[in-house]
Formats: structure tokens, sequence, C-alpha cells
């Protein structure tokens, strides 16, 4: 592709040239057509317009086919950056549980209301119960709900440990829980840390460093899906193990660091 031998600035800017015209879009799509679509319609703009976002980044996704299943599930993932939840939308429509604070980013908080993410005041131990109810409403209705239960972002090398507070649904109703994960390459398949979001890094600097790439690869697995037979906590473990057999790392090699608040 001719992007990635142009020099970083042009490579740079063209990319967000094209990413102002993709929000603008999306923008008008979700205010004035959004309530006119029937939810399946409004289902497909969603994958179709993440599936685009991410070739205008520059990013190529590299996805397995979800589990085929017959109702609502709990989809648990590990979490490295904002890319992740289109990468995800790209290839199943989810509802994903993000932290309040998202919903007052600019166009992006608002996007993410309009694509019907829940949003939770982790300060306030009360709302995980609301949060909870709205999950399990969803997952009754055959929806899949996503959640990212390390509670924050990494570096994409490890796994930190799957908090179980969010599972409860997936157990109240009987629900599968999906394992899965993600992996952030270079063109040539390294490792690459271009997309990972955490400690101080702000949006726009997270943004330059993708944009700044000859190109990503973003890999998506998924695991079995595991029967939610046994209590939360136990789940959690079975999905964090899971996990973390997909991303070719083993329980020793997780590393249980200090969460901070994530970015999405």
């Amino acid at each position: 592709m001719i992007l990635t031998r142009l020099p970083i600035y042009f490579r740079r800017t063209r990319r967000i040239s094209l990413l102002a015209l993709h929000l603008a879009w999306a923008l008008i799509v979700a205010g004035l057509a959004f309530p006119l679509f029937k939810p399946a319609r409004r289902d497909r703009f969603i994958m179709t317009w993440s599936q685009r976002l991410l070739r205008v980044l520059g990013v190529r996704a590299q996805t397995a086919p979800a589990p085929s299943l017959p109702g609502g599930a709990l989809l648990v993932c590990n979490h490295v950056s904002w890319l992740d939840i289109y990468l995800i939308y790209a290839t199943r429509r989810v509802h994903f549980v993000s932290k309040a604070e998202v919903r007052t980013w600019p166009v992006a908080g608002w996007l993410a209301q309009k694509s019907g993410t829940l949003f939770i005041e982790r300060g306030r131990r009360a709302d995980t119960a609301r949060i909870n109810t709205e999950m399990r409403d969803l997952m009754q209705g055959g929806a899949w709900v996503a959640v990212f239960p390390e509670g924050t972002t990494s570096d994409g090398r490890g796994l930190r440990r799957f908090m179980p507070s969010l599972l409860q649904p997936a157990v109240h109703l009987n629900c599968p829980i999906v394992p899965a994960a993600l992996h952030y390459r270079t063109l040539a398949g390294d490792y690459s840390a271009a997309p990972a979001y955490f400690d101080d890094i702000s949006m726009w600097q997270s943004l330059m460093q993708i944009v700044s790439e000859p190109g990503l690869i973003a890999e998506l697995q998924f695991g079995e899906p595991i029967l939610p037979n046994g209590h939360r906590r136990e789940l959690a473990a079975q999905a964090e193990a899971a996990t973390a057999r997909l991303l070719g790392v083993t329980p020793a090699d997780t590393s249980p660091q200090t969460p901070a608040d994530p970015p999405a």
C-alpha cells in the first residue's frame, strides 16, 4: 500500500483528514438517521463504519468468526486500546460496558452513547447493580454484551487479573461467557506498542502514535464459550485462563498490576 511508503508527516496528514470525514459521516447518520433505522440496519451501520475506521487508520483487521450462539452472551476480552472497541465492532455487534467518563468525551462519547454503550460510575459500588440489570435485559433479549474484566488497559504483552463483578448477569441468566483475545502487531508481524493506551498518554497522543505507523495488524480470536456453572469468581478465573491461552501466555506470566481508571 502506497501510504506505508510515505513520509510520516504525509501519512499522518492523510489519515487524520480521512478520519475527520469519517467522523463527520458518523455524526450525521447517528444524529439524523439512527432514529429512523430499524435495529438490524443500525447494527450493520455500526459494524461497517468500524471496519472502515480501522482501514482509515491504517489498521488491518485479522479476525476469526465469533461463535454462533442461539441467544445472548457475555463477551470478555483483554484491553489494550480504544481501538479494541472498533476491532470487536468490526467482527460482532455488541453493547460495551464503559466507564462513565467516556460519555463526556467530545464526539467519541456521544457516538458511544448512540451505539448503545452502557456507562458505569466505577466510584459508586451501587452502580454495578444498575449496570448488571441493564446487561441482563440486553442478554435476555438475545444481544451480546462486552466487558473488559481487567478493569483497565495494559501494554498488550500480559494479562491482568479478571474482576468478577460484571459476570453476574451471565450467571443469573445462564448465558454463555465468550472469551476473546486481541493483539496488535507491526506489518512485519512483531509486537507493536503503538496502540497501547495506558499510563498518562492522552487520546491525541495515542491517535498520533497509531497514524504515524506504516500500518498495523490487529488480531482478534475467540475461545470456546464457557457455560456459567459456578460462582462468578470461578468463572472469572476460567475466562482469564482461556484468554491467557489465546494470548499465548501462562498464568505464571500474568502480572497483577495496580489498576487505574480504564480509558474505555
